[in-house]
């Protein structure tokens, strides 16, 4: 079975990725959505270009798109559905808590008929942070929201 794993550039997604294919899953490509308006990845803000350079760091293929943001569910949805003739049977996410999320992706795959696997789901993001180094991954921050500081 081959795996679209997403991929916002942070760690999270970075770990449950390494998580699904250390647990034998065959991730075919890093999915990616970017702002069509800034060329930044829509959560963290993160430039397009930088995760063009992680992929290429990993090996693994980016499928990157872009998308408007009033629509975003769809506009993941059909960009995920193109590559289903390609043999892909499932997505692999970083979510570790946030329902909202995770709904959102339950009704992507749901509605695409592929298997979503959450590998840090429910997971203490503490021990997820110690595990992630503990495997031997650096992070370096990229962006920050600035209303926190």
């Amino acid at each position: 079975m081959s795996y679209i794993a997403s991929w916002s550039g942070g760690k999270d997604s970075c770990f449950a990725c390494y998580q699904a294919i250390l647990a034998g899953y065959d991730v075919s490509y890093l999915a990616n959505f970017i702002s069509i308006e800034y060329k930044r990845v829509r959560f963290h803000g993160t430039e397009a270009k930088l995760i063009q350079l992680q992929a290429e760091a990993t090996g693994i293929p980016l499928f990157q798109k872009e998308t408007t943001g009033s629509g975003f569910e769809q506009e993941v949805k059909a960009a995920i559905g193109s590559l289903i003739p390609e043999g892909i049977e499932g997505m692999i996410c970083g979510d570790i808590y946030l329902e909202e999320n995770r709904n959102l992706m339950e009704r992507i795959c749901g509605d695409l008929g592929i298997e979503l696997v959450e590998p840090l789901w429910g997971k203490a993001p503490e021990k997820i942070l110690l595990d992630f180094i503990d495997s031997g991954f650096e992070a370096t921050i990229a962006s920050a929201d600035a209303n926190l500081f």
